[in-house]
């Protein structure tokens, strides 16, 4: 409905009557104050109801503001009947609201003619204004009116009572008074035709009361289909409430499942690490029975070699007493043999002791050898970290790696990481013959962080080289392959000492001797 709608199919009159209904007295006056249709209160006491009430009709009609205000106050007023009137079908609606008496004496006829009026539906607003104008009609009769009519109606009876006993009692008169029965005649047959128009009122009154009864049971029945909508209405919120223990339940089974799911992914999580650890002991065992097929394969040469040695031996028993002149020769040549015994010994028993303890030096005279210890401490405490979850005696490795040798240096390469205080352990080193080269964690802009001594290492090394005779070299980086093969060119041992496990099977090779750490120098 638009507002040219409204202004063009309600008669001003019949909504200046309307506004009667719906505005309270101090309401309009309100209304009137605050659009500044009236500023002072004195004058709006001196004016009379009516009038003010055409003065808001005409600023409707006039003013779009006030009607946009108007129409909203309205609205707002009739939000219940509005609601009501939405959810009934325009059957229902001219059934229910099919006569405006009833309404009237509700007190409900404003607030419902006006949702009526307002309704998206043509039918339904169609009916509003039918509904609107014949409230109209019947309010512009007096009610005076009607109780005058029931009065003539009983006069009219009564007379007509009279007029039968007088005409009764002076039949014998009927000649002598015919002039003043015609006039009475005229009399009743106008009194009988008020009657008949009495009498079709009373019809109509009747059909009207009717209807009355109609709507009353029509009300009745939508009583009663209220009281089951209630007690459906009570039937399901007694559901909701059971619902709701039941989601209380679930809920609470949710959070038991939620904490069950986040045990089973921890005893996933564990189930994988001891698959890790089994794949490895398995990678292990492997090793350990190539190692034994090695072991036997060694002895069986070992036995084959003391077989030879034991027939060289009464060969050169025999030769000795034969050939006199040839014992110094096959002497040497015993030597030899049992030199080559010891070492396949020697061989055997490292492969039967794979983490055995760090070989002493050669028996040879070294003494005045002069060594140099380089330590990567990053690659040394990583290695032991990964492996064994331990750290490296430094102090013990520095001892028995040197043995009875001159130690020229011993230098200690060491990444400083802002997280982890390293004090103590500095200080322990110095405090054991290590000189600390120290340096921090770069931090690169893509967050990658680099920090190594691979290059501080091989410059020492080099600028060392001259006064020493023995570099041992603590790490397994497979980078100082070049820096080991450059040591050797000047005529110098290299020895490495490192994990098996972490050390670089080229830089192994390269090595004049390579010594395994064990866990005899872990803590």
């Amino acid at each position: 409905m638009t507002k040219q709608d409204l202004k063009s199919l309600v008669p001003r009159e019949q909504l200046n009557w309307l506004f009667t209904i719906l505005f309270a007295e101090n309401e309009f006056i309100e209304v009137l104050m605050d659009k500044g249709l009236y500023n002072e209160p004195d004058e709006i006491g001196s004016t009379a109801n009516h009038e003010l009430l055409n003065k808001l009709t005409d600023a409707f009609y006039n003013q779009a503001q006030i009607y946009d205000m108007i129409v909203e106050h309205l609205s707002q007023k009739a939000e219940a009947a509005i609601s009501r009137v939405g959810f009934m079908l325009v059957e229902e609606i001219k059934t229910f609201f099919k006569n405006p008496v009833p309404l009237m004496e509700s007190g409900e006829f404003g607030e419902v003619v006006w949702a009526l009026i307002n309704d998206t539906r043509e039918d339904v607003h169609a009916h509003g204004f039918h509904l609107m104008s014949t409230a109209y009609e019947v309010s512009k009769v007096p009610d005076e009116t009607h109780k005058q009519i029931a009065q003539s109606l009983t006069q009219l009876q009564t007379a007509s009572t009279e007029v039968q006993e007088s005409q009764e009692a002076n039949t014998n008169q009927l000649n002598e008074n015919l002039l003043i029965v015609t006039e009475q005649q005229s009399e009743i047959e106008r009194l009988a035709g008020a009657l008949d128009k009495i009498k079709a009122q009373q019809t109509a009154l009747h059909k009207k009361n009717k209807r009355l009864d109609q709507h009353c049971k029509f009300l009745i029945e939508e009583n009663e289909r209220l009281k089951k909508r209630i007690t459906t209405f009570q039937e399901k919120e007694e559901k909701l409430v059971s619902l709701q223990k039941e989601n209380i339940i679930l809920h609470e089974n949710a959070t038991r499942f939620a904490d069950t799911v986040a045990n089973l992914e921890e005893l996933d999580t564990e189930h994988k690490q001891l698959l890790t650890n089994y794949d490895e002991a398995k990678t292990q065992l492997n090793e350990l029975d190539q190692i034994k097929t090695s072991t036997e394969t060694f002895m069986v040469e070992l036995k084959l070699v003391e077989e030879a040695m034991f027939k060289e031996n009464q060969a050169l028993q025999q030769l000795k007493s034969d050939m006199k002149n040839q014992f110094e020769l096959l002497e040497k040549s015993h030597e030899a043999s049992k030199s080559a015994l010891n070492k396949i010994r020697m061989t055997v028993k490292h492969i039967e002791i794979p983490n055995m303890e760090l070989s002493t030096v050669s028996e040879k005279n070294i003494n005045n050898e002069h060594v140099g210890v380089f330590v990567d401490v990053q690659n040394m405490f990583y290695a032991a970290k990964d492996r064994f979850e331990r750290r490296v005696d430094y102090i013990k490795l520095l001892d028995l790696i040197v043995g009875p040798r001159e130690l020229i240096c011993a230098y200690a390469y060491i990444v400083q990481i802002p997280e982890i205080k390293q004090g103590n352990f500095i200080s322990l080193l110095e405090h054991n013959g290590y000189t600390i080269r120290s340096k921090d964690l770069r931090l690169r802009g893509d967050g990658s962080a680099k920090g190594d001594w691979d290059v501080g290492i091989a410059v020492d090394v080099v600028s060392m080289l001259g006064s020493l005779d023995v570099v041992i070299l603590a790490s397994g980086d497979g980078d100082f392959c070049p820096l080991a093969e450059l040591i050797k060119q000047q005529q110098k041992r290299i020895e490495v000492v490192a994990f098996e496990h972490n050390t670089s099977m080229d830089l192994q090779a390269m090595a004049d001797q390579f010594f395994p750490i064990g866990e005899e120098l872990l803590m």
